[in-house]
């Protein structure tokens, strides 16, 4: 499957832009190794980038009234839940591919895609 960014990715913001051009870059990566070293480091690349892109992305949503932001930053959390869970297994030295590959495409195909989008409507009728 081909996981690449599209300019409709984009939700005007630049930092959030770049950020989920990143993510789309990280799982190109991850998507592409089985390789149980290399998954660790860029699992680990895909953390701190986690971390940082929701909090701006959540910071966001609550300086706009973003309508969604409960939803939303559930949403946030349950990727960070699933992505926890594979870092631990590749932590222990267990590969699942499968999981790796399911959790990377819902995030950018669904939550990119979908989620953000939304919030790219709602900034677009601010202003």
């Amino acid at each position: 499957m081909s996981i690449e960014w599209k300019e409709a990715y984009k939700i005007g913001r630049p930092d959030i832009d770049t950020q989920h051009q990143h993510l789309f870059e990280l799982t190109r990566a991850l998507m592409a190794t089985d390789d149980l070293p290399t998954l660790r480091g860029l699992l680990m690349q895909l953390y701190k980038h986690t971390r940082e892109h929701f909090e701006l992305e959540e910071a966001l949503m609550r300086k706009l009234n973003f309508p969604d932001t409960s939803a939303h930053t559930d949403d946030h959390n349950h990727l960070l839940s699933r992505l926890n869970v594979v870092c631990q297994e590749v932590g222990q030295g267990q590969v699942n591919k499968s999981a790796v590959d399911a959790l990377m495409s819902d995030w950018a195909l669904r939550h990119v895609a979908h989620d953000d989008a939304q919030l790219n409507v709602f900034i677009a009728r601010q202003t």
